[in-house]
C-alpha cells in the first residue's frame, strides 16, 4: 500500500470495530496523528535498502 493510498481514518474505524473498542470523539484527532506518525515511521524503516546477504543476528548482545 502507498502512502497516497492509506486512508488512516478507515483503518482506525475498522480496527477499532474489529477490536470492540470506542474511541472518544475528542481523542480521535490526536489517535489519528498517531497512527499517521507511527505509519510515516514505519515506511522510512520499510523502504531502506538491504542488500539480499544481510541476515538478522542469531542471538542479540547488547
Amino acid at each position: 500500500m502507498s502512502q497516497d493510498t492509506f486512508d488512516a481514518e478507515a483503518y482506525l474505524e475498522a480496527t477499532a470495530a474489529a477490536m470492540n473498542i470506542a474511541i472518544a470523539p475528542d481523542w480521535k484527532p490526536a489517535v489519528l496523528d498517531n497512527l499517521i506518525r507511527s505509519r510515516q515511521i514505519a515506511q522510512a524503516v520499510l523502504n531502506f535498502p538491504l542488500p539480499d546477504t544481510v541476515e538478522p543476528a542469531s542471538v542479540f548482545k547488547p
